[in-house]
């Protein structure tokens, strides 16, 4: 898309994306979160959020945050939320696949996850471990979906301070709109 501004011609992209489609799922069956992950891979655009599937008398039990307590608290939210984002080859670099978890359990989540038995795999690349944004890291470019599902819903279970995650999961699937 292209606007013109005092005179200027600027290029900018929409930032909009829509929702493709809502996967429910369970650690058994991740068949269609990984048939979408590489549906993206293959486009190199959009994301995936994938979150535990929480019943509505479980989610009225979770503590409800202000804006202004979200804006200056040091944590992130109860519930974790895990991101996929595919490798891209556009634009002034490759991008690698990326992944991103939120979390409200602190510092150094990568060491927690460790102790439990859930390290990042060999090859991944830790670029954030921050309290309040998460874990950020870039994959290795031969792992597998099946493997960053199965890595990111222990990490989640692991991480689900007042929550647990159970065993019902749902993937949020969006495409540039």
């Amino acid at each position: 898309m292209r606007e013109r501004i005092y005179g200027v011609t600027i290029r900018y992209r929409r930032p909009v994306s829509r929702v493709e489609q809502t996967i429910r799922f369970s650690r058994g069956n991740t068949e269609s979160v990984v048939a979408a992950m590489t549906a993206l891979a293959e486009a190199q655009e959009g994301w995936i959020n994938i979150e535990p599937w929480l019943p509505d008398e479980v989610l009225a039990e979770v503590p409800v945050r202000s804006g202004m307590g979200a804006w200056f608290s040091g944590r992130g939210p109860h519930v974790p939320m895990a991101t996929w984002m595919p490798p891209t080859a556009g634009g002034r670099r490759a991008t690698p696949a990326q992944i991103g978890v939120e979390h409200g359990t602190g510092p150094n989540a990568l060491a927690r996850l460790r102790e439990a038995g859930i390290a990042m795999p060999e090859g991944w690349v830790r670029r954030q471990d921050h309290a309040k944004h998460g874990i950020v890291a870039e994959l290795h470019p031969d792992v597998m979906p099946e493997e960053v599902v199965d890595w990111l819903l222990r990490a989640i279970s692991e991480l689900s301070d007042l929550v647990p995650a159970g065993d019902r999961w749902r993937a949020v699937v969006h495409r540039p709109g």
